[in-house]
């Protein structure tokens, strides 16, 4: 009896044994795989990932079977990733290493792809975002022309109208990038009909249809009421929380789904809104989302960006301060798990202030925050948390203020993101290299403005030949980045007197390359290393070089003018009127008049939409095309130009006269010139006067006026003046008198007395 009661004893003690195991930790289930697509409206499901390592924090590793499964015993029901690899890919989403997760029955997807694969789905999700954007702006150009063409709105309407539109464009084009990277990351299997639908719609462009099927779910604010309801009466039902504690988790779950969904729904109507180019609507959905989770830190920075983006300054800093107070408190109460949120948040902090408000100092002071965080908890985990510190580092180096001590303090930094990034790069080159090459390049641009070019020629070698290396398997993805770095050697041997035209064809052939695939995006790339190129034969003396590649640079550069205009024609006039001056100034009059007034033509277009900003670009061309008309002896040309010239420099210097009452001295001067060539000295006299009252340092206009006195006989205003200047104006006096004779400007009954001028001047 002894014995079975023994028995029976051991078999209760190793049921409890049991028991308590079952409390203490369960076993997590979960798969790699890669994204799941649409392409062409067809769902294409991502592939499993054998092999990849997956470390929960205080676990062993594990690897993930041929079907990409995995199981990975966690020692509480709260658990955080700590490190995913597999060799050649990178994760979707690095941040759900800095996520807490809760034990579930449901397995933990973990999403991987190829670097390549994320690069191309970014790229195609920003090509149809900026389609669906341009057609939206083209939509609304040719609405307001119409109303134009009809009468129906004022000239200083339609300026204000077109205006309205650029700066439109100008901002919303800031979240194309951002929005690709987001439709890069989302996974279609994980998605539901539904949202995938959406999701499609969205990315093609069919706005109406998405917003039809999001509205048959009801209103946000109705549902947005609905969950409150709930979570009003959950919060009543909490005292019960004893009797009712399984169905209100239960109920918990669900609103929580909800809330989730709901979020969803927001952003969606957010992005749409943005497309749509109705911006008070996009704030209040993006705005509404942050409100569903105060404590989703992500939702809440995604509307301080978007506050930031449309300038409302105050409004953003206002939600930061509330985020990063909460943050603050959050890593306070609990560092272990909310430390590397706070690292986060401080990070993206600061990189939003420096993108939108660079001269606030409020941001160094986050990225130092940020990389003390980092590196503390690098200390107990470097594998998580040290390329997350390179990369606040190297953030914190390019973004560092325009100082003396800008070197000194930047460089270290970028040594250190360097030296960890080559760490990572011995176990995962694919995934670590190219940031290797990253960091080089910022760091050849910090020498380079520090004047150190030894240094920076190094380090752009350096990242040349990584990245080199890199296009030979993966062209698409690195060919850009050779040829950039081709580009900025190119540039920094011109400045240092030695030969930087190889690197630049070699740039330029690659530059050809991508314009035939994404004219719009390489094309200025081309436009602009055709441009380094003209400068560089012309300062070498080989001017039809340099003549061809300018001529190449303006056709490309007219080119993309036609498909974004607003970007381009500016930088298109601009080159024109650039190159119209080098011909000038080769007294290539003939061929420098056209590109005067080509260049001409695009401001006065421009000036309709942003008169502040290009009527001095209008009146400059202004000014070199009357010079040009000048010297080619077509006078009543010149002075037509030198007139509007003179009405546009009045209005600019009546809401700035410190800025412009010197354009406007030197157009009185330029008018008074006309004058004498037209015999019409009290008018040159009047003109002269006009100018010196504005502003008398302008010398040559003494030179007139002393001439139009002189040939009118009022000679003793005259010498007065030649004498007054004679040490000053010596050789422009004589030069102008001399003109003047040839064109028979001077009256016969003066010319004793510019002859006795001219012994005045030789004494």
């Amino acid at each position: 009896m002894k014995d079975k009661q023994d028995m029976k004893n051991l078999i209760l003690t190793l049921i409890c044994i049991f028991a308590a195991l079952t409390v203490v930790g369960q076993t997590q289930q979960g798969y790699v795989k890669t994204k799941g697509r649409r392409t062409n409206t067809r769902a294409v499901a991502g592939t499993p990932l054998a092999g990849a390592s997956i470390q929960v924090k205080g676990c062993n590793t594990v690897v993930s079977s041929t079907g990409g499964k995995f199981s990975i015993a966690i020692p509480s029901k709260k658990y955080y990733l700590q490190s995913v690899k597999k060799q050649g890919y990178v994760l979707i989403d690095n941040d759900i290493l800095l996520k807490s997760y809760n034990y579930s029955s449901n397995p933990l997807v973990i999403v991987m792809e190829t670097p390549e694969q994320k690069n191309d789905d970014v790229k195609s999700a920003e090509r149809k975002i900026r389609r669906t954007m341009q057609r939206k702006i083209d939509a609304m150009e040719d609405s307001i022309e119409a109303l134009m063409d009809r009468f129906e709105i004022t000239q200083q309407q339609y300026r204000e109208a077109m205006q309205a539109v650029d700066e439109e464009r100008r901002r919303n084009g800031e979240l194309i990038s951002e929005m690709a990277e987001r439709y890069a990351q989302i996974d279609y299997d994980q998605l539901n009909e539904f949202d995938q639908q959406i999701e499609d719609l969205i990315l093609d462009g069919d706005l109406t249809q998405a917003f039809s099927l999001l509205r048959s779910k009801g209103s946000v604010d109705s549902r947005l009421a609905e969950v409150q309801r709930e979570e009003a009466e959950q919060a009543a039902e909490a005292a019960e929380l004893a009797r009712r504690q399984q169905n209100l988790e239960a109920s918990r779950a669900g609103t929580s789904a909800k809330k989730n969904d709901l979020a969803q729904d927001c952003y969606n109507y957010y992005k749409m809104f943005v497309l749509d180019m109705q911006p008070d609507s996009a704030l209040h959905y993006i705005e509404k989302r942050a409100s569903i989770d105060p404590q989703n830190f992500h939702w809440q920075l995604d509307a301080i960006n978007y506050c930031l983006k449309r300038g409302l300054s105050q409004k953003a800093d206002a939600r930061l301060q509330q985020v990063l107070q909460r943050m603050r408190q959050l890593a306070n109460e609990n560092p272990e798990e909310y430390q590397p949120g706070l690292a986060w948040a401080l990070e993206h902090a600061a990189t939003l202030l420096t993108g939108h408000q660079p001269q606030d100092s409020r941001a160094m002071g986050y990225f130092q925050e940020a990389a003390g965080i980092y590196e503390k908890l690098a200390e107990d985990n470097p594998q998580i948390y040290q390329t997350y510190l390179a990369e606040v580092l190297n953030n914190f180096a390019m973004n560092y203020p325009d100082r003396s001590d800008r070197l000194a303090q930047c460089e270290p930094l970028f040594e250190q993101a360097l030296n960890i990034y080559w760490q990572f790069a011995q176990e995962d080159a694919r995934a670590y290299i190219p940031r290797v090459a990253d960091v080089q390049n910022n760091m050849a641009q910090l020498y380079d403005q520090e004047r150190q070019f030894d240094k920076s020629e190094q380090c752009y070698q350096q990242a040349l030949g990584i990245y080199s290396k890199l296009a030979q398997s993966s062209p698409k993805i690195y060919n850009p980045n050779v040829a950039a770095t081709l580009n900025n050697l190119s540039a920094l041997y011109y400045r240092n007197g030695r030969d930087g035209e190889q690197p630049l064809l070699q740039a330029l052939d690659i530059y050809r390359q991508l314009d035939q695939e994404d004219p719009q995006l390489y094309g200025p790339m081309m436009a602009a290393a055709l441009n380094n190129l003209s400068v560089q034969y012309y300062s070498e003396g080989r001017d039809d070089e340099g003549e061809k590649a300018c001529n190449e640079a303006l056709d490309v550069f007219r080119r993309i003018a036609q498909d974004n205009a607003s970007d381009y024609k500016p930088m298109l006039a601009q080159h024109l009127y650039e190159h119209a001056i080098r011909l000038y100034k080769d007294e290539r009059l003939e061929q420098s008049e056209p590109l005067f007034k080509e260049s001409l033509s695009i401001y006065r277009d421009l000036v309709k939409t942003d008169p502040a900003t290009f009527q001095p670009e209008v009146a400059k061309v202004l000014r070199n095309l009357a010079t040009t008309y000048d010297n080619l002896n077509r006078l009543p040309e010149g002075e037509k130009m030198y007139q509007e010239e003179l009405e546009i420099n009045l209005a600019l210097a009546q809401r700035e006269p410190s800025l412009y009452n010197d354009d406007v001295a030197r157009s009185y001067g330029n008018l008074s010139n006309h004058a004498l060539l037209k015999k019409d000295f009290n008018k040159a006299i009047d003109l002269a006067n006009k100018g010196l009252a504005v502003d008398d340092s302008r010398l040559f206009i003494h030179a007139n006026l002393a001439a139009a006195y002189l040939f009118l006989g009022e000679t003793a205003r005259a010498e007065e003046i030649y004498r007054r200047y004679k040490s000053q104006l010596h050789d422009m006096f004589l030069d102008d008198l001399e003109v003047f004779s040839t064109l028979g400007i001077i009256p016969k009954e003066r010319q004793a007395d510019v002859e006795r001028i001219r012994h005045l001047l030789a004494e």
